[in-house]
């Protein structure tokens, strides 16, 4: 889920009396704990690949956000002289599980056991900039204010695991409309708009639009088979590329002047308004003796 989310879940979570001891300042500490799992995102400007490959690895996972919580809680109690270290170790806790949590229903979901397993876990229910997190985190609270800050932040969570089984409910009913059974992720405006993908024993994908009430065939994709696309399976760079793809579909172009194109697509990540158009695509120039002789972004 994106920071603006994030960062509101945060600031909800102190006004349940996680902050009360913290001091007036206890809202800085739980947004901060609640977008800090996404620190990792500073690989990017160092390694892009390696910035996209382990984007919610160490620092979303159970195993590496508890010492984050520890060294936190350390610090803000350090830097702001209130509450007891147990006291910000709590909204720290708080803070942390929360962007774990939020992150699960989405598509590309998250790594909660890495480094132990590069698995990712992921509910696809929601799309990963959902606006009705803004209306129930933002908003209602903040129109039943009169109720006390609690009750009001309690009613924006109620509100927001409300939406949450509405989306999951509203994925099974668009699955449904597919001519034949498909794993359906969120489209940007889910859960009005889904992206179905069929795969069969002969390697070909199909693609479906889905909303809850209809579909419509969206592209066929076969996945060919041949010593270039080994090469690519082989290369490790192809290797992450297509781990990383959460629908992958793999295509081999044709061969110029001795060197072939393959593609890696991830079909999970088609826009509506661009169906041409692939997250995480990239593609690579494959020599004859079956080197990587170019790699990028589509």
């Amino acid at each position: 889920m994106e920071n603006i989310a994030h960062s509101l879940c945060g600031w909800r979570l102190s006004q349940l009396g996680f902050a009360r001891a913290v001091g007036p300042r206890g809202w800085v500490v739980g947004v901060v704990a609640a977008n800090l799992p996404d620190i990792d995102v500073l690989h990017y400007p160092v390694d892009y690949d390696v910035a996209n490959w382990y984007h919610r690895g160490i620092t979303h996972s159970f195993l590496g956000w508890p010492w984050m919580a520890l060294v936190g809680a350390w610090f803000s109690r350090r830097l702001l002289g209130t509450g007891t270290y147990a006291d910000h170790g709590k909204l720290w806790t708080a803070g942390l599980l929360s962007h774990a949590l939020m992150d699960w229903p989405t598509t590309w979901g998250t790594l909660l056991w890495w480094p132990l397993s590069d698995v990712r876990f992921g509910l696809e229910w929601l799309f990963i900039v959902d606006p009705a997190y803004w209306l129930a985190l933002g908003l209602l609270p903040r129109l039943l204010r009169h109720w006390g800050a609690a009750a009001a932040a309690r009613a924006g969570f109620l509100a927001l695991l409300g939406w949450a089984s509405f989306a999951a409910m509203m994925k099974e009913q668009a699955a449904m409309q597919a001519p034949e059974p498909v794993r359906t992720f969120p489209a940007p405006l889910a859960p009005l708009f889904w992206t179905g993908i069929a795969a069969d024993t002969t390697s070909e994908t199909r693609r479906y639009f889905l909303t809850p009430w209809s579909v419509e065939p969206a592209g066929s994709f076969t996945s060919n088979a041949g010593r270039y696309i080994d090469c690519i399976r082989a290369d490790p760079r192809g290797e992450r590329d297509q781990w990383q793809a959460v629908a992958p579909v793999v295509t081999e172009q044709a061969t110029v002047a001795g060197v072939t194109r393959v593609v890696v697509s991830d079909l999970a990540f088609t826009s509506w308004a661009d169906p041409d158009s692939f997250r995480f695509s990239r593609s690579y120039v494959v020599s004859d003796d079956c080197r990587v002789v170019d790699r990028r972004a589509r």
